[in-house]
């Protein structure tokens, strides 16, 4: 998550220097433990991943990012990619080309 907020805030900057206006960026996520560490200051133990949390958490409370979502595994695409059971939102998705995410704020 952490490489890809930098990509985000690359894109946001760019976008604000050539439209002279800012964007909002919301992230998401499919780790609970990932949204409850930023969103509800919960806490974290493992040590390699504690930098790059604690860099996302201060962007978080800068207001860089203006929300976090968590994508409900049972909803999330990617599952049925990542997970050996099967997704029929991934299934969904590719017979309609829309997507319906249960999403957490």
């Amino acid at each position: 998550m952490a490489h890809s907020f930098n990509k985000g805030i690359v894109i946001k900057t760019t976008i604000k220097k050539i439209l002279s206006r800012s964007i909002p960026l919301t992230v998401y996520t499919n780790s609970k433990s990932l949204y409850d560490y930023l969103v509800k200051l919960g806490t974290m133990n493992k040590k390699r991943l504690m930098i790059n949390l604690l860099y996302l958490r201060q962007s978080y409370e800068r207001r860089e990012i203006v929300e976090v979502k968590w994508i409900n595994g049972n909803t999330n695409p990617t599952n049925a990619i990542t997970k050996g059971k099967p997704c029929n939102t991934l299934k969904a998705f590719l017979d309609m080309n829309k997507i319906n995410l249960k999403v957490t704020e």
